[in-house]
């Protein structure tokens, strides 16, 4: 019998499982290991945020996995040891034929001095959406800024359309005109594309929010609240951060990776050591001069790829399905605008995007996207 083991369940991981359970037989053992008890799309911490939904309301219990030759495994990963193929968790050992590292990024709010102090408001995770809600429901005057503490991050359009939710949550409550809204970015443009960039910033405009470029925040002081960025000081009321986001540490320690996200061959995104695989944020992937972003379309596309070399290695598949980082991510304005940005990373000499201006069609998709991936990996 042949092992796979499958460190994260999210876009990535569970795809992967998914599409091996379909193609092999009981000869093989597929694992599934999360630290988490239920999977959520990345939008959907935007409803806590927000209050329209609640945690419960948006997570995919993973006892309901739809992949009925996987065994899922609730426990934190702490060793992935290649050479002797095996990963130690925080209460087993599990030994692995094939290994797929799909374990994403992490945040680390420590990375920038003061921010923690500053109240460490962000809402990349589902406990920070949730304690952050609160606070942007009592904000009821002052400078908020929004600030982008390091590149890469996860979901790139996401900060925008947090802005552009928390404009129209003050407009309802006529609190606007009380409010200054600004945004520091560390980058040129808020996405590296410029079609992109001209829709989210049209937005922006249009809601009277004010866009800080080419301004890497050093430091923030909590007690005056100020921001410090290289181009001078930004003085806030409630500052609300994107945290910088590192590998995880257990990957970082092992033999994958040179401290940093991992590299992988192209073709079938195996890492330097032979039949380990990485997918997803976890992943350092070029495309000429710019990277895959970290965003769960992209995951669910390379896990395609590893499922397919995976089933070619065994003799189920006769080629390995190429990796094509092509995926789109929904950008929801507030008052029902949702636009939408297609991205293409591989296809041509250069990545290409298109920015999908609102409409009512792309808020029925965004609405199916959630419901196809629900009801394709799980059973409820």
């Amino acid at each position: 019998m042949a092992s796979i083991l499958i460190l994260g369940a999210g876009f990535g991981g569970l795809e992967v499982a998914t599409r091996l359970s379909e193609a092999l037989d009981d000869r093989y053992d597929i694992t599934l290991v999360d630290r988490k008890d239920g999977f959520y799309v990345g939008f959907s911490k935007i409803e806590v945020l927000f209050g329209r939904k609640t945690p419960e309301e948006v997570t995919f219990p993973y006892e309901f996995l739809r992949a009925d030759r996987v065994r899922f495994v609730r426990d934190t990963v702490v060793e992935i040891d290649t050479d002797a193929r095996r990963v130690r968790t925080m209460g087993r050992e599990l030994g692995y034929d094939y290994l797929v590292v799909a374990l994403g990024a992490h945040l680390d709010p420590e990375a920038t001095p003061g921010f923690i102090e500053s109240g460490g408001y962000e809402f990349y995770s589902m406990e920070g959406a949730a304690k952050l809600a609160p606070v942007i429901q009592e904000f009821s005057a002052g400078t908020l800024v929004i600030g982008i503490l390091g590149l890469p991050y996860m979901c790139p359009p996401a900060p925008y359309e947090v802005a552009c939710q928390m404009h129209a949550l003050f407009e309802e409550r006529g609190l606007r005109d009380a409010i200054t809204m600004k945004m520091v970015i560390p980058g040129a443009r808020p996405v590296p594309n410029p079609a992109a960039s001209d829709g989210l910033e049209a937005q922006l405009a249009r809601r009277n929010i004010e866009l800080i470029a080419e301004a890497p925040i050093d430091s923030i002081a909590a007690g005056s609240k100020t921001l410090h960025t290289s181009r001078g000081e930004v003085p806030f009321d409630l500052f609300v951060g994107v945290p910088v986001h590192v590998p995880p540490p257990v990957v970082a320690a092992s033999n994958i990776s040179d401290g940093g996200f991992v590299s992988v061959d192209l073709r079938t995104l195996e890492t330097s050591v032979p039949n380990v695989y990485a997918v997803g944020d976890v992943t350092h992937i070029p495309a000429a001069d710019k990277v895959v972003p970290k965003a769960g379309a992209f995951a669910e596309d390379a896990a395609r790829t590893v499922a397919s070399d995976i089933l070619r290695k065994e003799g189920f598949a006769t080629e390995t399905v190429p990796f094509k980082a092509r995926g789109a991510c929904y950008v929801e304005f507030g008052g029902g605008e949702i636009a939408r940005i297609d991205a293409d990373f591989l296809g041509g000499d250069q990545p290409r995007m298109a920015f999908l201006d609102p409409s009512p069609e792309l808020q029925r998709d965004k609405e199916r996207f959630e419901s196809e991936r629900r009801e394709r990996w799980f059973q409820m």
